[in-house]
């Protein structure tokens, strides 16, 4: 929802959690109410009026994007239409039926009635849920977008560990929270990248929720981005020539340019480290990725 506020308002608004929830939920109901004000149900077809709700509920929540610039509502838009046809048609038999409807049995909270309606409002809830966008990816691309423009690093990077795959956009917050908690040249290989040094600033890639000229400007005077860059691309020969200007003694360089000098110097004599490689090294970045 906030990357979808985001793009509609082209970034003049700001999206809160649990008041967009009251917002939402307030407009589905006012709908609801409008709705059933002109149908007048009472009976079994009562929870019918929630339908148009439901509808736009799963629409919202099925909001997908490509990460980037846009967001999509997938094919809904296109269902929309038939979605009226159909709800039309319910309706008016609904309608046309309901005078001649039975008497429930029983009365109260435990009468026939309320359970009918209660029953098709458990079928609408499945409805969104079944509905609605599911993509882990997508889930906690967005959480990343949300934490890093919330300054979260920390929070960002905790949920990145955690992703079984990545992809470019996600590869390029990471770095940049890496970056702002001044551990690039201590961590960066613990996490899932891909796309290499490309994808470290926007070009080929963009956040949704963070300008290119925030990162820009925080990260293009960093010589650890100009370094890990060269890593990421296992570009021995810039690394080799740039190490020694910022980094001249061994026992001052940081963990991953100590670990990418020896591995380099290894290499040049004709050698290999032998696997498994650590977990979290720059080696196994190097010979698995």
């Amino acid at each position: 929802m906030q990357l979808a506020q985001h793009v509609a308002s082209s970034g003049q608004t700001y999206y809160h959690p649990w008041l967009g929830a009251i917002l939402i939920t307030l407009t589905l109901q006012l709908l609801q109410i409008g709705i059933n004000s002109v149908l007048k149900l009472t009976k079994r077809g009562f929870a019918l009026t929630y339908c148009p709700s439901a509808f736009l509920l799963a629409m919202l929540t099925s909001v997908n994007s490509d990460m980037k610039t846009s967001i999509s509502f997938g094919v809904w838009v296109r269902v929309l239409p038939i979605f009226l046809i159909v709800y039309i048609g319910v309706i008016s038999y609904v309608k046309r039926y309901e005078p001649y409807e039975p008497d429930t049995r029983s009365m109260g909270l435990f009468s026939q009635l309320i359970w009918i309606n209660i029953g098709t409002m458990l079928l609408l809830l499945l409805f969104v849920g079944g509905f609605g966008n599911s993509n882990l990816l997508f889930h906690q691309r967005a959480k990343i977008e949300a934490l890093v423009k919330d300054r979260d690093y920390k929070g960002a990077l905790t949920i990145v560990k955690k992703m079984e795959k990545t992809d470019s956009t996600t590869t390029m917050l990471t770095l940049y929270a890496l970056a702002r908690e001044q551990k690039l040249q201590e961590e960066t290989f613990e996490y899932p990248l891909v796309g290499g040094s490309k994808v470290m600033r926007p070009k080929v890639v963009h956040s949704i929720l963070t300008p290119d000229s925030i990162i820009n400007k925080s990260t293009k005077k960093s010589v650890h981005y100009q370094l890990i860059g060269f890593l990421l691309d296992k570009n021995k020969k810039k690394f080799m020539a740039y190490l020694p200007l910022y980094y001249p003694v061994d026992s001052l360089r940081p963990r991953y340019y100590k670990e990418a000098f020896h591995l380099f110097k290894t290499i040049e004599k004709g050698g290999k480290l032998r696997s498994p490689y650590p977990k979290g090294s720059y080696t196994k970045y190097y010979y698995e990725s």
